[in-house]
C-alpha cells in the first residue's frame, strides 16, 4: 500500500473505539425512535470494518480517499424490517434523527430499469446532529445506514455470497436463473405486504360484525375466536356476570387457539353462528356450573377462555355424552388420562345436583 493508505489504516486504528461508541450510540437511536414507530419485526445490526478489510478496500479504491474521514462506510448499521413498505417509514425515522449526506445517499430501489429486479435497499450515509449533546468528536464521522426488508436481506446476502456484481460472474444459464429469484422474491415482498393488509382487513370486519351480531357465517379460525372471545356481547355480559358475584378477574392474554377449534371441532362447530347458538342454549347450565366449581375453588383470575370453557361443559351435559366421551373431549386439552376421568366424574357429579 502507499504511504497515504498506511496513514489512513494507522487512524484508524487508533480511532476504533470513537467508532465502536459511535456505533453503540446510532445504534441506540434507532432502537428508541423506532420502537416509538410501532413497526414490528425490526431488528438493528452494525459492524465495523476489520484493519484487513480497511486495507483491501483501500489496495482496491485506495486513489478515492485521502483521509479516514473520507471513508463513509467504516462503520455500517444496518436496519431489517419484516415488511418492504416499512422501508419507507423507517427512512423517515432516519432522516429525522440524523444528519444525511444526500449527495452520497441512494435510494437502490429507484435503480433498477423496469426490466430488472435485484437488490433493492436504501442506503443514508449520515452523522450525528449536533447541539444535541453527542460527543463532539464523534459528530464529525460519516457512516452508513442500510434499510431493508428481510426478503431483500436474503437476496443480498445470496448475492455478496454467489458474488453476482459482475456481468460475468456466472455463466449465462445461471444468471437468467438468478434473475427469475429475483424476480420471485420480489413478487413475495409484495405479497407478504399484501397479506397482512389482508388480515388486517380481516381482523376489523370480524370485530365489527361480532360487535353488530352480524357474525353467524364468519368460519371458525384463530383470528374469529380471538376476536369473538373479546367482543361478542353475551360473552361480555358472561364475565361481567361471574366478576360482579365472584369478584373474579378475566385475563385477556393469549390463549391456546389451537385447542379451542380443536374441541369445537370435536363438537362439531364450524362458524361462529354455531358457537352462538350454544351460548343460547347452555348459558343457564353454564351459569350454574360457575357457581359449582367456584364454591369449591379459591380462584381470584380466569382466562377469557374460560367462557367457552363453561359453555363446552354445559354443551356435553345437553347431549348426554358418556363419561366415556367426556374424556375423549377433555384429552383434547389435557393429557393425563388420571385428570381426564376426575373432571368427567366431577361434571357427572354436577349433572345430578341439577
Amino acid at each position: 500500500m502507499t504511504e497515504k493508505n498506511n496513514d489512513i489504516v494507522d487512524e484508524y486504528i487508533q480511532k476504533k473505539a470513537d467508532y465502536e461508541k459511535l456505533g453503540e450510540i446510532a445504534g441506540s437511536i434507532l432502537s428508541e425512535h423506532i420502537r416509538e414507530t410501532g413497526i414490528e419485526h425490526t431488528q438493528i445490526e452494525h459492524r465495523l470494518k476489520t484493519v484487513e478489510s480497511l486495507e483491501a478496500k483501500l489496495y482496491r479504491k485506495g486513489k478515492k480517499y485521502c483521509r479516514l474521514q473520507d471513508i463513509t462506510d467504516v462503520l455500517g448499521l444496518r436496519i431489517i424490517t419484516l415488511y418492504s413498505d416499512n422501508v419507507d417509514k423507517l427512512s423517515k425515522t432516519v432522516e429525522e434523527n440524523f444528519n444525511i449526506d444526500k449527495d452520497n445517499s441512494i435510494d437502490k430501489r429507484k435503480s433498477l430499469s423496469v426490466s430488472e429486479f435485484g437488490y433493492l435497499s436504501m442506503h443514508y450515509i449520515c452523522s450525528l446532529p449536533e447541539n444535541k449533546g453527542y460527543p463532539e468528536e464523534l459528530c464529525g464521522i460519516k457512516f452508513e445506514i442500510q434499510i431493508r426488508s428481510s426478503l431483500q436481506h436474503i437476496w443480498s446476502e445470496m448475492n455478496h455470497d454467489i458474488g453476482y456484481k459482475s456481468t460475468f460472474a456466472l455463466p449465462r444459464a445461471c444468471m437468467r436463473s438468478f434473475s427469475k429469484l429475483a424476480s420471485l422474491m420480489e413478487i413475495a415482498d409484495e405479497m407478504a405486504c399484501n397479506l397482512r393488509d389482508d388480515i388486517s382487513k380481516y381482523i376489523k370486519e370480524v370485530h365489527e360484525q361480532i360487535a353488530e351480531n352480524r357474525a353467524d357465517d364468519i368460519e371458525i379460525n384463530k383470528i374469529s375466536i380471538n376476536e369473538y372471545v373479546k367482543t361478542n356481547n353475551h360473552m361480555s355480559a358472561f364475565f361481567q356476570t361471574i366478576s360482579k358475584e365472584w369478584g373474579i378477574e378475566v385475563s385477556y392474554d393469549a390463549f391456546d387457539t389451537e385447542i379451542i377449534i380443536h374441541q369445537l371441532t370435536w363438537l362439531g362447530f364450524s362458524t361462529l353462528g354455531d358457537i352462538q347458538k350454544m351460548f343460547e342454549r347452555c348459558h343457564n347450565i353454564a351459569m350454574s356450573y360457575v357457581h359449582y366449581t367456584f364454591e369449591k375453588l379459591d380462584i381470584d383470575i380466569i382466562s377469557s377462555s374460560a367462557g367457552l370453557r363453561f359453555m363446552f361443559n354445559g354443551e356435553l351435559l345437553l347431549r348426554n355424552e358418556s363419561r366415556e366421551r367426556i374424556e375423549e373431549f377433555c384429552s383434547i386439552s389435557i393429557a393425563d388420562r388420571d385428570t381426564c376421568r376426575r373432571y368427567a366424574a366431577d361434571l357427572l357429579n354436577f349433572k345430578e345436583t341439577l
